[in-house]
């Protein structure tokens, strides 16, 4: 019996590479093979993404455990049930993720755009006096350049570069700590990306499980996408908004019905094209005022320590990524359970028989 080897994310690049291999190496199982990616499509589509249309897309994996991917896969973060919690105070869930995190005892590479979500992430740091153990990173402009005057600049290691050549390469998640705030945007309602178009999911909470569950593992990994390391400690991959306390919250939140989803496929969002051209900004468009009433507890706990009802209720929606939009293929293509970097470089050198599902 072969031993079923693992992995942890994987890119739409590896996914085509490894249907390549097969049609040399195993082409008997080609209709298998494309009745898994049929399958993680349709996973894909429940968590309000669209891969019909944008059909790189893929990294399906079930936190749960139950279900199969196309690749045999390890979850580096444990699933967080939906039910109710015992009541806590959402600013101590957000002090927990960082002592969670600094706790390691390494540097921490976090990224800031500048926005809600990383702000929040940010404070919550500086508010432990944890702000020696952060290197900042940051790409383009960033969105609130008070607090980088305020707290960042003199004050926290950073690096900020304008080149997505550079910016996708920076974090080393091989010594430390891998932090974002990616996760924040579909865990507290998101229902896709302005690339999710044409799907309009009618059940949006059913939308929301279904992401948290089997596509919640994916965000943060694409900030290293050209890293050109060998290896990565896995255990060095901490987002933020993935602590078990702040999940459990939200479980909660959704429970009390006070969850704000909204939709950034919405014809109020505007045209995509709209917002890349902008550099991710698109301030004109109507649902950016109805964004100002969604992921109000992250608002609020940004507004308590800072006193800034502007900065706190009056930012809209940005994409932050479009600012440093990496246009060439990325170097990292996979990543084992064991904590190798697969790339191009590499690819050959591995039998892939025993990472593919049913194989």
């Amino acid at each position: 019996m072969i031993n079923k080897k693992k992995l942890v994310c994987w890119t739409g690049n590896f996914r085509d590479n490894i249907t390549e291999w097969l049609g040399h190496n195993h082409p008997l199982f080609i209709q298998e093979w494309d009745y898994s990616i049929e399958q993680e499509r349709k996973y894909l589509w429940k968590s309000g993404f669209n891969p019909y249309d944008y059909t790189n897309l893929t990294g399906i994996i079930d936190r749960k455990g139950e279900n199969k991917s196309i690749f045999n896969t390890n979850s580096l973060i444990k699933w967080v049930p939906f039910q109710e919690y015992p009541k806590t105070n959402f600013a101590d869930c957000m002090f927990e993720s960082a002592k969670n995190i600094a706790d390691k005892g390494k540097t921490i590479d976090l990224f800031w755009s500048g926005g809600l979500d990383s702000t929040a992430a940010l404070l919550a740091f500086n508010e432990l006096g944890l702000e020696k153990q952060l290197h900042v990173i940051m790409g383009g402009k960033p969105e609130s350049p008070e607090i980088f005057e305020k707290l960042v600049k003199g004050r926290i290691d950073y690096t900020w570069t304008h080149l997505a050549s550079n910016f996708y390469s920076i974090a080393q998640p091989d010594k430390h700590i891998l932090c974002a705030a990616s996760e924040c945007d579909p865990l507290f309602g998101a229902k896709g990306t302005l690339f999710s178009r044409g799907n309009l999911p009618e059940d949006l909470f059913e939308c929301w499980n279904t992401k948290r569950r089997y596509y919640s593992l994916m965000h943060t990994w694409r900030l290293v996408n050209n890293f050109n390391g060998e290896y990565l400690d896995n255990d060095n991959y901490m987002p933020f908004y993935t602590n078990e306390s702040i999940e459990k919250w939200v479980c909660n939140h959704v429970i009390s019905e006070d969850m704000v989803y909204y939709d950034l496929t919405h014809e109020g969002w505007g045209d995509p094209r709209v917002w890349h051209r902008n550099d991710g900004y698109n301030d004109l468009a109507p649902s950016q005022k109805y964004y100002l009433k969604c992921k109000m507890p992250v608002r609020d706990f940004i507004s308590n320590i800072t006193k800034d009802k502007s900065l706190s209720y009056q930012m809209g929606k940005n994409v932050s990524l479009f600012r440093i939009l990496n246009k060439k293929p990325p170097n990292v293509l996979a990543i084992t359970s064991e904590g190798t970097i697969i790339n191009q470089n590499n690819f050959n050198d591995f039998d892939w028989t025993p990472y593919i599902t049913d194989l």
